[in-house]
C-alpha cells in the first residue's frame, strides 16, 4: 500500500474500480446461464454487487469528496446521478426476484411478504447492465483522473484531512456494512494484484474467508477463479 496519502487516494480508488469491473463482468457473462434451482441465489449474488456498489458511493458522497473540499472540488454527484437509476433498477430487480427489501444494512435482506415476487430473467439483467455501464464506467475512468496526486497535492488538501477520511470509513463501514454479504462479494472480486482494499489482517485473513464467507456459501459459486484467469472476468470480455 502507498505510503503517501496523496497516492493512496487514487490507489484505493482504482481497488474499488477493480471489484466494481470484475464483479459485473462476471454478472453479464453468467445472467443468462442460471439454471432455474439456482435463480434465487444468483438474484442475491446481484444484489450484494448493487449494495456494494452504493454503499461505496454513499461513501464517496458523505466521507470522501466532501471532505476534499473546498480546496479540491469534482463533479461526483452529477455523475452518480447520471446512473443512480439504472443502479436502483438492478438493485431493486435482484430484491423482487427474491420477495425481499433491504435490511438495515448494506447487503442485508429481510423478508417482505407484501411483494409479488417476481420471475427470473437472466435477459432483463443483461439490459439493466447495459443501460447501466456507460455512465458508470465513464464515471470510474473521470474519478481515477481527478485524483491523480499532484492534482490533489496541489489543490492544498491537508494530509490531516485523509486521516480524517480514513477514521469516518472505517467507522461506517463497521456500523452499516454487512460483512457476510457485502465485504465477501467485495472482496472475491477483489483480483490479487491489486492488494486493495486495505484491511486489517485478521479481517481479510481470518474472518472474512473462515467466518463470514459460509453464512452464504451456496451464492458464491459463481466468484472468478483468478488463479485461471488473473485478470478475471475480463479475460472474456
Amino acid at each position: 500500500m502507498p505510503r503517501s496519502h496523496y497516492v493512496k487516494a487514487r490507489w484505493t480508488m482504482a481497488g474499488v474500480h477493480a471489484f466494481i469491473t470484475d464483479s459485473l463482468q462476471n454478472i453479464y457473462q453468467l445472467a443468462d446461464k442460471i439454471p432455474p434451482h439456482q435463480e434465487q441465489e444468483f438474484a442475491f449474488f446481484v444484489f450484494c454487487a448493487t449494495q456494494s456498489i452504493e454503499h461505496h458511493h454513499h461513501l464517496e458522497e458523505t466521507y470522501v469528496f466532501p471532505n476534499l473540499e473546498p480546496e479540491f472540488k469534482t463533479d461526483v454527484l452529477d455523475e452518480h446521478a447520471a446512473f443512480a437509476k439504472g443502479l436502483h433498477d438492478l438493485d431493486n430487480y435482484a430484491m423482487a426476484v427474491m420477495g425481499v427489501s433491504q435490511g438495515k444494512k448494506y447487503g442485508q435482506t429481510v423478508p417482505d411478504p407484501s411483494k409479488t415476487k417476481e420471475p427470473y430473467d437472466g435477459q432483463k439483467i443483461k439490459r439493466l447492465l447495459e443501460t447501466l455501464a456507460v455512465p458508470l464506467f465513464t464515471h470510474l475512468q473521470h474519478e481515477i483522473g481527478w485524483l491523480e496526486p499532484e492534482k490533489v497535492r496541489a489543490s492544498g488538501v491537508p494530509l490531516s484531512r485523509f486521516d480524517e477520511i480514513d477514521a469516518l470509513i472505517d467507522q461506517h463501514i463497521r456500523n452499516e456494512l454487512d460483512v457476510p454479504s457485502s465485504l465477501v462479494f467485495s472482496l472475491y472480486h477483489s483480483p490479487p494484484y491489486s492488494q486493495a482494499p486495505h484491511l486489517p489482517w485478521i479481517l481479510r485473513k481470518v474472518i472474512v474467508p473462515w467466518i463470514a464467507y459460509w453464512k452464504h456459501r451456496r451464492c458464491w459459486r459463481w466468484f472468478p477463479d483468478y488463479s485461471k484467469q488473473p485478470f478475471g472476468p475480463l479475460s472474456d470480455a
